[in-house]
């Protein structure tokens, strides 16, 4: 009879930490979901700024560098831009000497793009029409620092679940 109880014991605690890391997966993915769709709204307003840098120069469309977030400035930064012109393209001082792709069409990236020194970028991209002229405005930041801390909450679940494990049959011994 003990050893019916047992089976059913272990049974049940293994299924319920399956269900818990599972539940424990599923929240860190609908929690990664909403970051997402939180940070393409920093990303469309920091191109609404972009284009309000935009001023008329004495030699066509210039960027007014005051009006532009320091982060822009500063060398992998993690917060970078493209404006692409029909016949040219600027880019933020920040991406130092590398270049950020430029997204297929307007909107959020589908994925993560590749940044420098490893950095896994978040890309959103407007098309807009300033003073007569056609660009396109693209924005990205740097999304690995939220990926791994995604990925050590994981393991933390993973290690707290086998201890768990472990706990319930040394239990289920005695």
């Amino acid at each position: 009879m003990r050893s019916i109880q047992r089976r059913l014991s272990l049974g049940l605690a293994a299924v319920l930490l399956l269900v818990g890391l599972a539940l424990a997966q599923a929240s860190l993915w609908v929690f990664d979901r909403g970051l997402r769709a939180y940070l393409e709204e920093d990303l469309r307003d920091e191109a609404q700024g972009l284009l309000a840098a935009l001023v008329r120069g004495p030699t066509g469309l210039q960027l007014d560098e005051r009006r532009l977030d320091p982060s822009f400035q500063r060398q992998f930064s993690g917060h970078y831009f493209r404006i692409d012109f029909t016949d040219h393209s600027w880019r933020s001082r920040s991406l130092w000497d590398r270049e950020l792709l430029k997204p297929a069409g307007p909107g959020m990236h589908d994925g993560l793009s590749d940044g420098p020194q490893g950095q896994r970028l978040l890309v959103y991209r407007a098309d807009y029409r300033r003073y007569g002229e056609n660009l396109s405005i693209s924005v990205a930041q740097d999304y690995a620092p939220i990926l791994q801390g995604f990925r050590r909450m994981q393991w933390l679940g993973l290690g707290l679940g086998g201890a768990a494990l472990v706990l319930i049959l040394i239990a289920q011994r005695y």
